[in-house]
């Protein structure tokens, strides 16, 4: 199949479904279940923060998967999960998390199906490098912005680059960040740094890495946030859980 042309927009008829089967697959569980993983295992699981009524757990990630699936729109979304809570008897506390609990696993979900889609081999040929993107122009605090979203805004890495393992957005709570996949043409003829992450910081990739000359920039701390991640979950360490956690993680993986 020829590829010629990518936008922000592409892959969405796809996507929908695809994010809906990620988040189904991510691991129900309790708050108390949730505590006993690692920050790895935690990026897999699905949870309420204080709530440790599995069932009402597992209700609650069906709702959304349903939702991604058909494109609900939130008012609905929430009209539904706050009568499910009040039946239920959710803590007062954990109302409020309602629409972060919507956004991020959602946002989580429609992420990881794009980033999968991407890495197929014959589209990451196509459009070897990603541009980050905030919902900002690169200052921190338009848009609200956080700082060390915005000092990403704009920046380009190779799609294979360690920098996605840990900075796939959305990579902290509350992140609208996206990602968009560029050409080798694109990266040239736009005369952009390519960059990499190691030892703890973005930086300029090696000289050989460069499509085009000129500056380069400095390196720049920026450490992941645990929990989050890429979702990818190869090499997973099970080691430690009891054995309905580490069954439970297993069927995800699969």
């Amino acid at each position: 199949m020829a590829i010629n042309v990518l936008t922000e927009h592409d892959f969405k008829p796809r996507r929908a479904e695809e994010a809906a089967r990620l988040l189904g697959k991510k691991v129900a569980l309790t708050s108390e279940q949730f505590d006993r993983l690692s920050a790895e295992q935690k990026a897999n699981a699905f949870r309420i923060a204080k709530v440790n009524n599995a069932r009402l757990v597992q209700r609650t990630r069906d709702i959304l998967v349903k939702h991604v699936k058909d494109g609900t729109p939130w008012p609905d979304v929430r009209r539904q999960l706050m009568a499910l809570f009040g039946t239920e008897g959710l803590p007062r506390p954990a109302i409020s998390r309602i629409r972060l609990i919507f956004h991020q696993n959602t946002m989580q979900a429609y992420s990881a199906a794009r980033r999968q889609t991407l890495d197929s081999p014959e589209i990451a040929r196509a459009f070897p490098y990603r541009r980050y993107m905030t919902v900002g122009n690169g200052t921190p605090g338009v848009r609200n912005v956080r700082p060390e979203h915005a000092v990403l805004h704009g920046k380009v890495f190779a799609w294979d680059d360690p920098f996605w393992d840990r900075f796939t957005p959305p990579w902290d709570y509350g992140c609208r960040c996206t990602f968009v996949a560029l050409t080798a043409g694109q990266v040239k003829g736009r005369r952009v740094t390519v960059w990499t992450y190691s030892g703890g910081a973005i930086r300029p990739a090696p000289a050989k890495k460069q499509l085009t000359k000129g500056r380069r920039g400095k390196a720049v701390k920026l450490a992941p946030k645990p929990g989050f991640g890429s979702g990818k979950i190869e090499n997973v360490d099970l080691s430690g859980l009891d054995e309905d956690l580490r069954e439970a993680i297993e069927e995800r993986i699969k």
